[in-house]
């Protein structure tokens, strides 16, 4: 009786060590920003869609908290914070660096070309006006990380075998969304790449529309993020 009354107690004492050692959140690693990207990707339409230009919104120094483990990406933490008027609009040296990843990815049919200066600055003017972000009453756009799980059949384009489930609140709102995600660990360093697809109006924005409709935004849009950190001990997931 005492054998089993003691094996009783080791059986419950590793089963309570094992729920405290999920409860206990991922350690907090730095994050990259200036190698990573958190970017708001565009898609012109209209008939005289050809004269404009599919737009690549990025945040370039947001502030990024986050927590990861490289055992456990289920449990990873993420909140994302920065100012409207911090954004940067078709930034040409992003777009070539992002470009043809977006292509792999199937996003864009080819790499982005250069924007001019004048037409960047029009085009973040109109972002902050009134009918569109509303900078002036609605400065912050946030992000959180509400929970990650493994993906049911094949990953989603070929590469994310993760869902994120994200919170985005833009113009005041704020929009649950199911992300493609994917996780590596490789020398020490984390990449974390998502995607997904929203709507302006959702938000409560109306796409830009010039010309009577003739160049205009999709009201689609699609959030894409490629964190760069570093990592501490442990293996990439499988």
């Amino acid at each position: 009786m005492r054998s089993k009354s003691f094996a009783i107690v080791v059986v419950a004492a590793v089963a309570a060590a094992g729920a405290h050692a999920a409860e206990t959140p991922p350690p907090r690693v730095e994050v990259d920003v200036a190698r990573s990207a958190f970017a708001v990707l565009t898609h012109k339409a209209g008939f005289a869609s050809a004269l404009a230009h599919d737009h690549l919104i990025a945040a370039p120094a947001p502030k990024v908290d986050l927590s990861f483990d490289p055992e456990h990406p289920e449990a990873t933490r993420l909140t994302f914070e920065t100012a409207a008027r911090d954004l940067e609009v078709d930034a040409n040296e992003r777009r070539r660096a992002l470009g043809p990843r977006l292509v792999e990815l199937g996003i864009y049919r080819e790499p982005l070309p250069d924007v001019p200066e004048g037409h960047r600055k029009k085009v973040f003017d109109a972002a902050l006006a009134p009918g569109q972000l509303d900078a002036a009453r609605f400065p912050e756009i946030r992000a959180e990380l509400r929970s990650v799980a493994r993906r049911v059949g094949p990953p989603e384009r070929g590469v994310f075998d993760w869902t994120a489930r994200v919170a985005v609140t833009i113009h005041g709102r704020t929009i649950e969304r199911d992300l493609a995600a994917r996780f590596r660990v490789v020398r020490g360093e984390i990449e974390i790449e998502s995607l997904g697809e929203f709507r302006f109006r959702e938000f409560g924005v109306e796409p830009y529309s010039a010309f009577a409709g003739a160049v205009r935004n999709e009201d689609a849009f699609e959030i894409y993020v490629r964190l760069i950190a570093r990592a501490g001990s442990g293996s990439a997931p499988g």
